[in-house]
């Protein structure tokens, strides 16, 4: 898909975006200097900007005109030539400035390899619907992006699983934008599929599934509550019933448990991230930590469970649920 100049009044991501090497390549050339093809003016020059053919690289493909003709390649006569070989140095020097690599000129223009994007990655989260009977549907959303949104659907409607074309993303319209996968991780990599749809980088895409979420929030509820001995307890609704979980966990040292990764505790953990797991699915929940320390009192901290995230609860509505103990707001949970 070529991509013009406008594209630099754009998001970064969005739906539909261009590559990001492809984008990359038509920042780099101000369209004062390289206008896009549709505004080639008589006795101009524009750029066409497009994919190399492969994932990174892009095309630059110029349009030159003249007295005698447009020429789409370089000319063979003395004078078109020189000015076709001056606006591709040009070319040449706009992307390499811009840290583009393996420039190559080809006799319609330039090819160059992107350099890769230093950004933060960008995280999905892949959360089953909260229907039970919606077997193999699944909702992405991302904290960071909110517009971003998709529905990754594996089309086993009504309990039929034979004819189901495989997990399909449809975007925040409903329209499909990717192929169908027949495979185990088929939801995950239309997730990612729909991602790159969104013109992020494939080496910034993370797909995080609620459960593995779940658990790493757990996780990062005792490591905010620091070294001691800690107690998370979750709480749920469940089909109308409020459901809780318990589990214990010893810190010697901040980030580091005392118990077994494949212990007792652990398992116990992860039970009480299931449960953490359905609350962000069904949209609600908190999560409360209470925390013995040898120096200091008993001090408690919660969250409240949303779709995407932990959401620090404030010392006032910690209170009831602290039982004398000290009540501190935490920090965000990652």
């Amino acid at each position: 898909m070529p991509v013009k100049a406008n594209v630099t009044a754009q998001p970064r991501y969005y739906e539909g975006a261009p590559a990001w090497y492809v984008r990359a390549a038509r920042e780099a050339l101000p369209v004062e200097d390289f206008p896009d093809l549709d505004d080639l003016a008589p006795g101009g020059h524009a750029v066409l900007v497009t994919h190399g053919g492969e994932i990174g690289r892009a095309s630059v493909q110029l349009s030159m005109d003249s007295p005698q003709k447009c020429h789409t390649w370089r000319p063979k006569s003395a004078g078109p030539g020189k000015r076709w070989d001056a606006l591709v140095d040009g070319i040449v020097t706009r992307l390499e400035e811009a840290g583009f690599t393996n420039v190559r000129r080809t006799t319609m223009g330039v090819w160059a390899d992107a350099p890769k994007p230093a950004s933060d990655e960008v995280e999905f989260l892949l959360t089953p619907d909260a229907d039970l009977e919606n077997v193999g549907v699944y909702h992405l959303l991302c904290a960071q992006y909110p517009e971003l949104t998709a529905r990754i659907d594996g089309g086993f409607h009504h309990g039929v699983t034979s004819g189901s074309g495989g997990f399909v993303a449809l975007n925040s319209e409903g329209k499909p934008v990717t192929t169908g996968y027949r495979t185990p991780d088929g939801a995950i990599r239309a997730a990612r599929d729909y991602a790159d749809y969104c013109g992020i980088p494939d080496h910034l895409i993370k797909i995080v599934t609620v459960d593995e979420k779940a658990l790493a929030l757990l996780d990062a509820a005792y490591d905010a509550a620091g070294p001691g001995a800690h107690t998370v307890t979750v709480t749920a609704a469940v089909n109308t019933y409020t459901v809780t979980e318990q589990a214990d966990s010893l810190r010697l040292e901040t980030g580091v448990p005392a118990e077994a990764a494949d212990g007792y505790r652990r398992e116990r953990q992860k039970k009480a991230a299931k449960l953490i797991a359905h609350a962000m699915t069904s949209g609600g929940g908190t999560l409360v930590v209470r925390s013995r320390y040898p120096d200091r009192p008993i001090t408690v901290r919660g969250w409240t469970l949303t779709r995407t995230a932990a959401e620090p609860l404030p010392v006032a509505d910690l209170e009831p649920l602290s039982d004398g103990a000290q009540a501190a707001t935490g920090p965000a949970l990652p």
